[in-house]
């Protein structure tokens, strides 16, 4: 759920009035990294994660940076 939010937030964020840039497969910029979440860990319960925060772990899709010919990632 949490990846979910993550995606829908960056979409929104990056095209608050749905007129934005898509790219030739009609993907906006959270959908040309959805479902890829780069390097992961195995958390304490055998779950999967890729991001520590607080005291939780979570599995977050790497989102478009569309910088130096774009590619996906967690931070730029």
């Amino acid at each position: 759920m949490a990846s979910i939010i993550a995606h829908e937030l960056e979409e929104a964020t990056t095209d608050p009035d749905l007129n934005a840039w898509y790219d030739v497969r009609g993907y906006e910029n959270a959908d040309k990294c959805a479902w890829t979440f780069g390097t992961t860990y195995a958390t304490a319960n055998g779950s999967t994660a890729n991001m520590h925060l607080g005291t939780r772990d979570f599995l977050i899709q790497r989102n478009w940076v569309n910088a130096a010919g774009g590619y996906c990632a967690k931070s730029y």
